[in-house]
C-alpha cells in the first residue's frame, strides 16, 4: 500500500536546516555561515564580513553539504529546507589546511612586532585549524613594501596582506570612495590606494577593524600597547551627538585608542575619523585636581571638598537673600550626563528658584518632539531623503554613511540641498514618495519644520542634528529657559548669552557654572566681563580655563571617561557610559557635589546622589526615559511644546 505524503505545513518563511547533527529552523535567505553562528558552531572566515556582501573568495569557510558535488563556501551559500551541512569533517580540515598554508607562503613571520599580534584571525585560524608544519622554506618569500604610510592615520604592510579583498570593497559598499584597488596578478597582486595617492576619506580609520590581519594599522596606535594589556570600557563617542558606540581602551592610566562597537541601530559598527582619534585630548594632565576658594580681594586657598561645597552655598545664599533667587544664572553643559543635568535643573528651579538656566548660548525655542521623530535606523526605510546644507554631514559625519546605505542598498532618492532651499522645490522632488525624511542642523529647525510643512502626498519625519554629546539629554532633562525635565513649561528665564550679558551689567550677582563646556567658552569678551563682575562664580570644572580661572568658588569634576551616567543622541537613544580612567582627583562625582549643594541650601528630599539612584529618580520621574531603559530611544508624544 502506497503512503501518501503528508501535506507540508503552512509557509512561515523560515527553512530547516542540520549543522554538524544539529537542527535550526532559519529565516529563507540566511547563509549557512550566519545559520552556524546561530547554534554556536565557528566557521573560520577572512573575506567574510557581517557588513560587506559576500564575494568567497578566500575559500577558507568551506564546508560539505549532503548532494553537493563538492564544498561550498558558508558565507556565499544560502539555506534550504532540509539541507546537511558538515563543517569539520576530514575533508573540509585538509581544505582548511591547504588554505592556510598557502597563506603563509609569502607571510612574513613577523608575529612578534605586528600590532596585530593577539587579535590576528591569521594567528589565531593557523594555531585552530592550520598544519603543524609547512612545506615551503622560508627564504623563498616574495617581499612586498612595509610600513607604507597611507595617509597622517593609516599604515600598509603589504607583505602581511592576504587578499581578502575587504578593505577595497569597504570602499566600494560603505563609503562608495573607492580609494584602495587591488594591483598587478597572480603572486605579485598586492594592495595599494589609486594612483599611489593618500586616503582622504574621512572614515579611513575604519580600515584596520575592517582588515582581518595586521595589514593595514593605525599609526597613533603603533607599538603603543598589546591586546592583552588593554583595559576596555564600553562607551560613547563624545565628539558629536550622533552617539557612535566605542569601547575605550586604555593602558597605564591614559586611552590608546578608541575601538568600534558595533551598534546596528546607531553607527553599525562605523566611527568617523574625527571622533575615532579624537581620544589623546583625554590623556592631558592637564587639570583641575584641588577645591580651592578664591574670595574676590581675597586670599586663594586649598580646602576640602566639603568646605568647598558649603562656601559656594553660602555666597549663593548670600546672593539670593540680598538680590532675589533670580539674581542667580546657571549654565549646564551638553558634556555633562543626563544624571548630571537633571540635578542642575532641580537645584536650579526647586532649590535656588532661579529661572536663568540654560547649556548653550543661543535660544532654542519652540521645541517640538516631532523634529526627532526620524530616528537613525529608520532612514534606511525612507523613499527620499533631504539633507538642509552641509552642518548635519559635518557634525555628525557616520550620518552620511547611513544616507549612502540607504542610497545603494536600499534605493532611496537622497537630496543635498542649500540649507535655506525653497520648500516649494523640495515638495516637487519628493513627490511620488511615500515616506520622506527632513534631516536638519539644530541652527536650521526653523526652515526644516517649513519644508516638512510644505511636503503633502507622503509621511514625512523629521530629525535634527543637536551640538554635544548630550545636546539631545541637555534639552530632555530642562537645561533650557522657560522648560522643566520633560518639556514641561517653567517660568520663562534667560538664555546663554542673555545670562552673560545679564551678568556683565550687574544684573545677575552669582553664576554657577557646570562645565566643561567648549561652546560657553567662545563667548568671548562678554564671558571675560560677566566672570569679572559677578560677585559670585561657582564652577564645576575638570580642566583649566576662562571660567575655572575666574572662579571665586573652584570645585573638580571629573573627564568624560572618568563618569559613569547615560547621554542621550540625537534621536533620544539613551546610553550608558562607563570610567576608562581612574578619577584625577579625589573629590566627590558631580552628582554627589549637586545633591550636597542643595542640602547646604535648605533642600531635605535629596538623597546622596549616587549615579545609579540619580538614574533611577530620573527614570522614575520622566516615563519616557523609563521607557527607554538602556539603549531604547525616548520618545516624546506631544505635539509641540513651548
Amino acid at each position: 500500500m502506497t503512503q501518501t505524503p503528508a501535506a507540508p505545513g503552512p509557509d512561515d518563511g523560515r527553512v530547516g536546516v542540520t549543522i554538524d547533527g544539529r537542527e535550526v529552523r532559519v529565516p529563507k535567505g540566511t547563509l549557512v555561515l550566519d545559520a552556524a553562528t546561530e547554534l554556536g558552531i565557528h566557521i573560520p572566515i577572512y573575506c567574510a564580513h557581517a557588513k560587506l556582501d559576500p564575494v568567497a573568495v578566500c575559500r577558507m569557510c568551506l564546508v560539505h553539504i549532503e548532494k553537493f558535488p563538492k564544498p561550498q563556501p558558508a558565507c556565499a551559500t544560502t539555506v534550504a529546507e532540509g539541507m546537511v551541512v558538515t563543517t569539520n569533517n576530514a575533508e573540509v580540515t585538509k581544505l582548511r589546511e591547504g588554505v592556510l598554508e598557502f597563506l603563509l607562503v609569502n607571510h612574513p613571520l613577523d608575529c612578534p612586532v605586528c600590532d596585530r599580534g593577539g587579535e590576528c584571525d591569521l594567528q589565531d585560524f593557523t594555531f585552530r585549524y592550520g598544519p603543524g608544519t609547512s612545506r615551503f622554506p622560508i627564504t623563498e618569500k616574495v617581499h612586498f613594501a612595509k610600513a607604507l604610510p597611507l595617509s597622517q592615520h593609516i599604515e600598509l604592510d603589504q607583505e602581511r596582506c592576504i587578499l581578502c579583498w575587504r578593505c577595497v570593497r569597504y570602499y566600494d559598499e560603505i563609503t562608495g570612495e573607492k580609494e584602495i584597488v587591488l594591483q598587478q596578478r597572480g603572486v605579485q597582486t598586492l594592495v595599494t590606494t589609486f594612483n599611489g595617492e593618500q586616503l582622504k576619506s574621512n572614515f579611513q580609520g575604519n580600515l584596520p577593524e575592517v582588515c582581518p590581519v595586521g595589514a593595514l594599522t593605525h599609526r597613533e596606535y603603533r607599538f603603543r600597547a598589546r591586546p592583552w594589556e588593554l583595559q576596555r570600557a564600553p562607551s560613547v563617542c563624545p565628539e558629536c551627538s550622533y552617539g557612535c558606540n566605542i569601547n575605550a581602551d586604555s593602558r597605564d592610566f591614559e586611552i590608546k585608542r578608541f575601538a568600534s562597537r558595533d551598534n546596528p541601530l546607531v553607527d553599525d559598527m562605523w566611527l568617523c575619523d574625527r571622533g575615532r582619534y579624537s581620544f589623546p585630548q583625554w590623556n592631558t594632565s592637564e587639570r583641575v585636581r584641588r577645591p580651592q576658594l578664591r574670595p574676590r580681594g581675597g586670599e586663594q586657598r586649598d580646602v576640602t571638598a566639603v568646605e568647598a561645597i558649603s562656601a559656594a552655598a553660602r555666597e549663593l545664599r548670600a546672593v539670593v537673600d540680598q538680590h532675589g533667587s533670580g539674581a542667580v544664572g546657571v549654565l549646564g553643559s551638553a558634556l555633562n550626563t543626563n544624571e548630571e543635568l537633571w540635578l542642575l535643573g532641580r537645584l536650579a528651579r526647586d532649590v535656588i528658584g532661579t529661572p536663568h538656566i540654560d547649556h548653550q548660548l543661543e535660544p532654542f525655542e519652540k521645541l517640538d518632539p516631532a523634529e526627532h521623530a526620524l530616528g537613525i535606523a529608520d532612514i534606511e526605510e525612507c523613499d527620499a531623503l533631504v539633507v538642509l546644507g552641509a552642518e548635519p554631514e559635518a557634525e555628525a559625519p557616520v550620518l552620511t554613511l547611513r544616507l549612502f546605505k540607504a542610497e545603494r542598498k536600499r534605493g532611496a532618492r537622497v537630496h543635498r540641498l542649500d540649507h535655506g532651499a525653497d520648500p516649494s522645490r523640495i515638495a516637487s522632488a519628493v513627490r511620488g514618495a511615500k515616506t520622506i525624511g527632513v534631516i536638519a542642523d539644530e541652527t536650521n529647525r526653523a526652515h526644516a519644520a517649513r519644508v516638512a510643512a510644505a511636503i503633502t502626498g507622503g509621511a514625512v519625519r523629521r530629525l535634527t542634528v543637536t551640538r554635544g554629546v548630550n545636546g539631545r539629554g541637555a534639552k530632555d532633562m530642562g537645561v533650557l529657559p522657560g522648560l522643566a525635565a520633560g518639556y514641561r513649561s517653567a517660568p520663562s528665564g534667560k538664555h546663554g548669552r542673555e545670562i552673560l550679558e545679564a551678568a556683565a551689567s550687574g544684573a545677575l550677582r552669582a553664576l554657577l557654572i557646570l562645565g566643561p563646556n567648549p561652546a560657553l567658552e567662545t563667548a568671548g569678551d562678554v564671558l571675560q566681563r560677566a566672570l569679572a563682575r559677578a560677585d559670585s562664580v561657582v564652577v564645576i570644572d575638570s580642566r583649566p580655563g576662562v571660567c575655572a580661572g575666574a572662579a571665586t568658588v573652584l570645585i573638580p569634576g571629573h573627564a568624560f571617561f572618568e563618569k559613569h551616567g547615560t547621554v542621550t543622541n540625537l534621536e533620544g537613544r539613551v546610553q550608558r557610559i562607563r570610567p576608562a580612567l581612574p578619577p584625577a582627583t579625589p573629590t566627590p562625582t558631580e552628582t554627589r557635589v549637586l545633591s550636597s549643594l542643595a542640602a547646604e541650601l535648605g533642600a531635605r528630599d535629596w538623597d546622596r546622589g549616587e549615579p545609579s539612584a540619580v538614574n533611577r529618580a530620573l527614570r522614575a520621574a520622566l516615563a519616557p526615559y523609563a521607557a527607554a531603559g538602556n539603549g531604547g530611544r525616548a520618545t516624546w508624544v506631544a505635539e509641540a511644546v513651548a
